[in-house]
């Protein structure tokens, strides 16, 4: 969950309704954390199975769609609204701009077996753990953990609320941390970017290629698990999980939210949707593009180009010769 406290007369003034209630909750959560006095939005589709699994939790405010509040939701406390996810997303901007997360670094801690650049920016509280190198143009910072041993290439970008862990290596011009690629849209239907506030979280012995991009988390980390291995080029979305000692070869694209098993192997320029998950030790092959989730050690390949020699009418329409015949 994502730790802040809120009153309920705060949360009704962020999302444009009359300041009332009592109740406080102790932070932001996504339908599948199981906390007590915890903020949650459900979208149009709400459940039975949602309003059990609310209904089980003590403490709650969720926001649901208008008519929601049938009294099946426990002590949940229900504030109707016309967009939930809108009114999620105004929450998270209140969050940021009153500065209402804890930091992840309490306090500025650099090693001095570190190697900084003096060319690199280092900004705020950090701790920057024994022996990581930061080399030139890197701009870190500020609420960043760097875990010892680790080498911070030329470029690269880390925001806050960013946690590495030890003995990785981030890529030339990689950026990990920014604001994912989530909008909602406003009173006059105009799209606004939804803050994410979740941070990313890089386990131990991680490469992350040469311009690499693992944006933040909305609510929960992006996560990057032990022994990742992630090359060039390749984009890994806000709230992805990708499992200990996945391979996303170059160019690859995971929208957001999309799970990658423990042993995956995701070839060149290959794509997965939103949402979707790749199976433990499955394979997918260059170029593939997966619309639907892929059981463990599956595999999901592209279709074959036909392969074929031009014809004369093919050659003359972009100007070549006509093939000499055979002789004979």
């Amino acid at each position: 969950m994502l730790h802040a406290v809120m009153e309920e007369r705060e949360i009704r003034r962020a999302i444009g309704l009359p300041e009332a209630g009592e109740r406080r909750v102790d932070g932001v959560a996504t339908l599948d954390v199981v906390a007590d006095r915890c903020l949650y939005f459900v979208n149009r589709d709400v459940t039975d199975a949602m309003r059990e699994r609310l209904a089980s939790r003590s403490g709650c405010i969720v926001l649901a769609p208008i008519g929601s509040d049938s009294g099946a939701w426990g002590t949940c406390l229900v504030i109707e609204c016309a967009d939930p996810r809108e009114a999620m997303a105004k929450v998270l901007g209140f969050l940021r701009r009153e500065r209402r997360q804890g930091p992840l670094v309490a306090a500025r801690a650099i090693s001095p077996a570190a190697t900084v650049s003096p060319l690199a920016v280092v900004e705020g509280d950090v701790e920057i753990g024994e022996h990581v190198v930061l080399e030139p143009f890197c701009v870190v910072g500020p609420d960043v953990r760097i875990g010892s041993g680790t080498i911070v290439h030329a470029g690269a970008r880390i925001f806050p609320r960013v946690s590495i862990g030890r003995d990785c290596v981030i890529g030339a011009n990689a950026v990990l941390g920014h604001d994912g690629f989530g909008y909602v849209r406003d009173e006059d239907g105009n799209k606004t970017r939804i803050p994410h506030l979740g941070g990313v979280v890089v386990g131990d012995h991680v490469d992350l290629g040469a311009f690499a991009s693992v944006p933040a988390g909305t609510i929960l980390p992006t996560v990057v698990e032990d022994y990742v291995k992630v090359d060039d080029h390749v984009h890994v979305a806000h709230n992805v999980r990708l499992g200990r000692n996945a391979t996303l070869t170059a160019g690859v694209v995971l929208a957001g939210h999309c799970v990658v098993g423990t042993e995956a192997w995701v070839g060149i320029n290959a794509s997965v949707r939103d949402g979707r998950r790749v199976g433990a030790q499955a394979l997918v092959g260059m170029d593939a593009s997966v619309q639907d989730d892929l059981a463990d050690d599956a595999v999901a390949r592209a279709p074959r180009p036909e392969i074929r020699a031009r014809t004369d009418g093919e050659r003359a329409a972009i100007g070549f010769p006509r093939r000499p015949k055979a002789p004979g």
